[in-house]
C-alpha cells in the first residue's frame, strides 16, 4: 500500500480528484430547481432611444426630408459580460434607401448589434421616410461689400473667377425661395485692390437668411475687388500735328483703344470731357505701330492705359482735282451783299493730295470750300479759301483765294428824292415798282451769304 501511495502517478490522480471536487462545491447552487443551469448565465437589457440611421440614398437626385420615428426602443439579450461591455453607440438600427424614389415610404429596420447580443424586440419595427427629388438651377453670383475703403478711395465692381455663374441644387419647394447666391466681403480702410480672395458661397432667401442644405457648384470662387481713386472713362481725340513727309500720306489710322480711364479727385474728373492725343505727322515715314505715351497732368494721378498704340499705314501720295466746287461765303454782316468777282464762275477748282484709296472714295459733296467775310464792310477783298477735307487729305493745289466785292444791300426798288412813293394797294401790303437800273447783272455770279 505504501508503495502505491508513493508512486508519482497515484499522487497526480489524487490531486485531480480533489480539484474536481472543489470546483463542484463552489458552483453548486442548492436552490436551483430547474435543470437549465446554462440559461441562467444570460440577461436582457432595454435601450430606450437607438438612433435610426438611413443609408444608400441617391443623394445626387434625391433628398431625405423626413424620417419618423428617428429613435426606436430596443430590447436585447446577451450574457452579463457582453451586455456590460457593449456601449449605447454600438447598437445600430438602419433603414435601406437604395431602392426608394420620390414620395413617402414605410420601410423595415435592419439590426446591427454588438457581437454576442441578439434582439428580443424593437418598437416600432418600421419607419416612414419622405424623399423628394432634387432640382438644379443656374444663378448669377452676387458678391457684396461691407464697410468703407480709406478716405478718397472708391470700391469698384467685384471681379469673379473663373465664372460668375453657379448651379444650385435643392428640393423644388426650397429652390423657389432662392433670391440670391453669393457672399459678403468686409472692407475696412483698404487702399489697395483685394486680389484672389477665396469666397465660400451660400444661397439666401428674400429676407437674407441662408438656405440650409443648398448644394452649390462650385462652392468656392475667387474674387477681386478693385479699390482705387475715383475714376472716369473719357473718349480720345487724336490731333494731327505738323505735315506728313513729302510724297507720303496716311492710308489707314486704327488706334487700339478709343477711350481711357482717368483716376483722381472727383472734382478734377468732372472737368474732363475728353483727352487729346497729339500725333506728330513728320515722324511717320513707314507703316507700323506707333506708341504714344499719355501725359498725366495734376491733379489726375493715373491714366489707363498708359500708352496708346496706333496702327498706321503710310503710302505714296496721289493727287486728284475736283472742279467747280461751290464756294460758301460766311460771316457777312447785316444789310450787306457779296459778289464773287474772281473766279468769274463763282466756283473753285481744288487739287487734293492723299492716299490713293482715300482719294478714290472722295466725291465733290465731301469737300467744303468756305470764304470768311467776318468784319468786312463794303469794298473789294481778296479772301483766302478754307478747304474742309476729311482726315489724312490736304490741299495740294488749285484756288487758294477769291476776290469778293461787298456792297450795301440797297432795296431793289425806290422813288426819286422829293417825289411821292408810288404804291399799289393789295389789301394791306405795299408793292414798290422795280427800278430796272437796280437789277443785278445776270452775267455776274451772286452767292447768297450764309450766316456764320
Amino acid at each position: 500500500m505504501d508503495k502505491w501511495l508513493n508512486h508519482p502517478t497515484a499522487s497526480k490522480l489524487v490531486a485531480l480528484a480533489i480539484g474536481i471536487l472543489m470546483w463542484a462545491v463552489v458552483h453548486f447552487d442548492p436552490d436551483e430547481s430547474t435543470p437549465n443551469n446554462v440559461a441562467s448565465l444570460y440577461d436582457t437589457r432595454v435601450i430606450e432611444a437607438v438612433i435610426v440611421q438611413p443609408y444608400g440614398l441617391d443623394e445626387r437626385n434625391y433628398v431625405l426630408l423626413g424620417l419618423e420615428p428617428q429613435t426606436v426602443k430596443l430590447t436585447v439579450k446577451g450574457t452579463r459580460s457582453d451586455l456590460t461591455a457593449a456601449k449605447s453607440k454600438d447598437y445600430r438600427l438602419q433603414v435601406d434607401l437604395r431602392t426608394v424614389g420620390e414620395g413617402k415610404h414605410t420601410l423595415p429596420l435592419e439590426e446591427n448589434l454588438p457581437r454576442g447580443i441578439t434582439s428580443v424586440s424593437m418598437s416600432p419595427s418600421m419607419v416612414t421616410v419622405n424623399v423628394e427629388a432634387l432640382q438644379i438651377k443656374e444663378f448669377e453670383v452676387d458678391i457684396q461689400t461691407q464697410g468703407n475703403p480709406a478716405k478718397g478711395y472708391t470700391v469698384g465692381t467685384p471681379i469673379i473667377k473663373p465664372s460668375n455663374r453657379v448651379h444650385v441644387t435643392l428640393p423644388k419647394n426650397q429652390l423657389a425661395k432662392v433670391e440670391r447666391v453669393g457672399a459678403t466681403l468686409a472692407i475696412d480702410g483698404n487702399k489697395e485692390t483685394i486680389k484672389n480672395k477665396s469666397m465660400k458661397l451660400a444661397a439666401y432667401d428674400a429676407s437674407g437668411k441662408p438656405i440650409e442644405g443648398a448644394i452649390i457648384d462650385p462652392a468656392v470662387l475667387e474674387v477681386e475687388v478693385p479699390i482705387t481713386y475715383p475714376f472716369k472713362t473719357v473718349p480720345l481725340q487724336f490731333k494731327l500735328v505738323g505735315q506728313m513727309p513729302t510724297g507720303l500720306s496716311i492710308a489707314s489710322f486704327k488706334p487700339d483703344v478709343e477711350q481711357v480711364t482717368l483716376y483722381g479727385p472727383q472734382d478734377a474728373l468732372d472737368k474732363v470731357e475728353f483727352i487729346e492725343v497729339d500725333v506728330q505727322l513728320d515722324t511717320l515715314k513707314n507703316s507700323g505701330k506707333v506708341s504714344i505715351p499719355m501725359k498725366i497732368v495734376a491733379p489726375i494721378i493715373e491714366i489707363s492705359p498708359k500708352n496708346i498704340d496706333i496702327n498706321i499705314e503710310v503710302l505714296l501720295s496721289a493727287t486728284r482735282t475736283l472742279e467747280g466746287l461751290p464756294i460758301t461765303l460766311s460771316g457777312l454782316g447785316p444789310a450787306l451783299k457779296a459778289v464773287i468777282t474772281d473766279p468769274a464762275s463763282g466756283k473753285a477748282d481744288i487739287t487734293i493730295q492723299g492716299a490713293p484709296a482715300i482719294l478714290d472714295r472722295l466725291s465733290p459733296g465731301d469737300v467744303d470750300v468756305i470764304a470768311d467775310l467776318s468784319g468786312r464792310g463794303p469794298g473789294t477783298y481778296t479772301v483766302p479759301l478754307n478747304v474742309s477735307l476729311e482726315r489724312f487729305m490736304e490741299q495740294a493745289g488749285g484756288a487758294k483765294t477769291i476776290t469778293v466785292e461787298i456792297t450795301d444791300d440797297v432795296p431793289a426798288s425806290g422813288t426819286p428824292e422829293g417825289e411821292d412813293e408810288a404804291t399799289t394797294d393789295t389789301g394791306g401790303e405795299t408793292e414798290t415798282p422795280v427800278d430796272p437800273s437796280e437789277e443785278v447783272n445776270a452775267e455776274e455770279p451772286v452767292v447768297d451769304p450764309v450766316p456764320q
